[in-house]
Order: structure tokens, then C-alpha cells, then sequence
């Protein structure tokens, strides 16, 4: 008498199945410590350096678009964004000029 493949299957999904449903429910190992790690001293002092600050009115104000960048142009008329279309288009043009002119037989053993 010969098994079938499908009992066996069953039983393997059965038990992935339990495994994953106990990895799941149990909790993480660090769950049962209930003590808080002592703040290191200088972020104490930080954090108590920081409450004293007041904010400044400038804080709450804000800034027109015209002062925040003074050049407006977009990235594709800047020397920058000029210089990277032509290296593309260099790069571009090169594969096209590749392409057609390796015409060479492929010399494989393969081929």
C-alpha cells in the first residue's frame, strides 16, 4: 500500500501552520521587563536646556517665496541641468552609433 503525496502534504502544512501561529501569539522577549533604562546624564541636561529655551518671534514668521530662493529658474536651465542634457545626449547618441556600427561576427562556440 502506497501513500499518497497529499497526506504528507497536509501534515507538513498542518504543522507550518501551528509553528507560525505560536511564533505569533507568544510574546517578544523583552516583554516581561518592565524597567525603564536610566537616561544618560547629558541628555537629561540637553532635554532641561531645551525647556528653558523660549522661541524668538522670527520663529513664527514666514518667508516669501522670493527670499527663500532668489534663483527660480528650474534645474534644466541652470549650468548644472544644461551640462547633464548633453552628457546624455552624448551617452545616448554614442549607443545609437554602437548599435549600428558592431557589426562584427559574433566569434563564440556557441554561435
Amino acid at each position: 500500500m502506497r501513500r499518497s503525496s497529499g497526506a504528507w502534504a497536509r501534515a507538513v502544512a498542518g504543522a507550518l501552520v501551528l509553528l507560525l501561529g505560536l511564533a505569533i501569539s507568544a510574546p517578544p522577549a523583552a516583554a516581561g521587563e518592565g524597567q525603564a533604562t536610566p537616561a544618560r546624564p547629558l541628555a537629561a541636561a540637553t532635554a532641561a536646556k531645551l525647556a528653558t529655551l523660549t522661541p524668538s518671534a522670527r520663529a513664527f514668521t514666514q518667508e516669501t517665496a522670493a527670499a527663500s530662493s532668489p534663483d527660480d529658474r528650474s534645474f534644466f536651465q541652470k549650468p548644472a541641468g544644461v551640462a547633464a542634457l548633453v552628457l546624455m545626449a552624448a551617452g545616448v547618441g554614442f549607443a545609437l552609433y554602437s548599435i549600428n556600427h558592431d557589426r562584427k561576427p559574433v566569434k563564440s562556440p556557441i554561435r
